[in-house]
């Protein structure tokens, strides 16, 4: 099967899952039918902490993560929920 490489970014506490040294982005490769879901596996990121998703800047609506196939040369945004007070 194919590969493909995109780019993942992880924001706030979710950067704890991205390998040492890096600071908020990483390079993936993936297999050419990966889902947003898939790149977050990759990492180790529990689906359950990715509460907002972008691919090349659009949202990507919670239930749709394991459904939107990602192309070569995307750009994946993720952040966990945000607290406030």
């Amino acid at each position: 099967m194919a590969a493909m490489n995109i780019r993942l970014r992880l924001f706030a506490t979710l950067r704890n899952y991205l390998p040492p040294g890096a600071s908020m982005e990483v390079p993936l490769e993936l297999p050419e039918t990966a889902t947003v879901a898939d790149a977050l596996t990759a990492l180790g990121v529990p689906l359950n902490l990715a509460h907002i998703a972008f691919v090349n800047g659009r949202h990507v609506l919670k239930p749709d993560l394991a459904t939107r196939v990602l192309q070569p040369g995307d750009v994946v945004s993720v952040f966990p929920a945000i607290g406030g007070g």
